[in-house]
């Protein structure tokens, strides 16, 4: 086999201090800090949003209690930031042009800068010249090696681990939050061990390891993916790919297309959000569940018979009761298990987790014999409460 497409292991090393920068708090927009105030917020000393200033975050949110959110870097340094996190994602990845003062003034501070943008933050001439004379690291997320010069083959299938990917009706929709609750869980419950699977620069932030798959060579897309699936499976039963945007998205498919041929998953988890009409960034409405379902699978079933098993929803902008009834109307219209992660908890991510080994015990996958917990892992996500809990958990 070829090199790897990108290293595995994250330059961002633990322990962090991060101060992540945030534009208006926008669950969309700043979906990276999102899921590194979910995730990671342990590691993050404060929040800066000069809009937001001085407010409490898990209102705003619903998620990082007792984490601050300051209006400068100078404030962030001051808690004792050691790195800034550029936590907003925007259409084509560039650095607003309102954020760049901050970002210079932590700079001054010697604080260094991680990014997951596609503009080079190392590569703007201004930030690399502060960079250098202040003795800081800028860390590119999206970095990739030079050994991504390869095609795909399909050689994912010859992995060992049960694979699981989240695919979308969309871009920017959860794929990555229900990945990680997925992944969560099943370390708690079992079977097996698994890994998450980082494709992104969100994951990479949150574990510290994977690649951006959006960076390679269309041409190469798909063996780089193909490559991070076959190191991670060693000594794991199970992993949870991080999936990237949509198939039928005019922006983005090409990039979900060569994760899910790179991947060759067993099992899907089809994301979606049931207020969103048309594709993210055009007016190109999205079509309906069972259409997406079964482009997915065709565009799957040539190299591998992998399925849609369950759906994720977002439901972060419902009330509970038009929550509940979307939930409902998602499994009448997909006759699949259906959740959301978030709003529901543990209830629905072992609801999803359930759908999974089903499907893992009924292909015969080695994963059914780890443990004798696998048929009540199942179970558990078989029979988990169907009622939307009330507390409005937001994504």
């Amino acid at each position: 086999m070829s090199k790897p497409a990108a290293a595995i292991a994250n330059p961002v090393r633990a322990p962090r201090r991060l101060a992540v920068l945030t534009e208006g708090l926008d669950q969309y927009r700043n979906k990276t800090a999102v899921n590194l105030i979910r995730f990671r917020p342990q590691e993050v000393v404060c929040v800066i949003d000069t809009r937001h200033a001085g407010q409490d975050l898990q209102q705003l949110l619903g998620i990082g209690k007792g984490i601050p959110i300051v209006g400068s870097a100078a404030e962030a340094v001051k808690l004792g930031a050691a790195q800034l996190v550029i936590g907003v994602a925007t259409p084509g990845g560039f650095l607003p042009a309102e954020l760049r003062p901050i970002v210079y003034e932590a700079m001054r501070n010697r604080v260094g800068v991680i990014s997951g943008l596609h503009e080079s933050v190392a590569g703007d001439p201004n930030l690399a010249s502060l960079a250098a004379r202040h003795a800081v690291e800028i860390v590119n997320l999206r970095r990739l090696s030079d050994d991504a010069q390869h095609i795909g083959k399909g050689l994912a299938r010859q992995g060992a681990a049960f694979r699981v990917l989240t695919v979308g009706t969309d871009a920017n929709i959860g794929k990555t939050t229900t990945t990680l609750l997925m992944h969560e869980w099943h370390k708690r419950h079992g079977p097996g061990r698994s890994r998450f699977v980082a494709t992104g620069p969100d994951g990479v932030l949150v574990k510290g390891r994977g690649m951006c798959i959006d960076r390679c060579i269309t041409d190469f897309a798909s063996g780089a993916m193909e490559d991070v699936v076959l190191r991670e499976s060693k000594g794991r039963d199970m992993l949870f790919i991080e999936g990237q945007d949509s198939i039928l998205s005019p922006c983005y498919g090409a990039v979900c297309l060569a994760v899910l041929h790179g991947s060759c998953p067993d099992a899907m988890v089809l994301c979606h959000i049931p207020s969103r009409r048309t594709h993210r960034h055009t007016d190109v409405p999205i079509p309906p569940l069972k259409q997406y379902i079964a482009a997915y699978e065709m565009l799957l079933s040539p190299m591998h018979p992998g399925k849609v098993v369950a759906i994720s929803l977002n439901t972060m902008d419902l009330d509970p009761d038009s929550a509940r009834k979307a939930i409902e109307r998602a499994e009448a219209e997909t006759g699949l298990p259906v959740a959301d992660p978030v709003r529901e908890g543990d209830a629905g991510v072992a609801r999803l987790v359930g759908a999974v080994v089903r499907v893992a015990i009924k292909s015969g996958h080695p994963l059914a014999k780890l443990k004798k917990t696998t048929k009540s892992v199942a179970s558990s996500g078989r029979k988990a409460v169907k009622k939307v809990v009330k507390r409005s958990a937001q994504r």
